[in-house]
């Protein structure tokens, strides 16, 4: 089972009677895909992005 937490920037995944909890990339950008094997999830692979601001001189 997967939750968005309401109060908290995070996602809870349930799973086999363990809870991990996975917070939101530090810089605002990025994914978290999850992989699924036999119908249970196996790995979150997580990206994140860092956007490049660009001065006007």
């Amino acid at each position: 089972m997967i939750e968005r937490t309401s109060n908290e920037n995070s996602i809870l995944i349930r799973s086999d009677g363990s809870e991990t909890k996975l917070e939101a990339p530090s810089s605002g950008h990025g994914e978290h895909r999850i992989i699924w094997k036999d119908g249970k999830i196996l790995d979150v692979v997580k990206e994140e992005r860092i956007r490049i601001q660009e001065k006007k001189i």
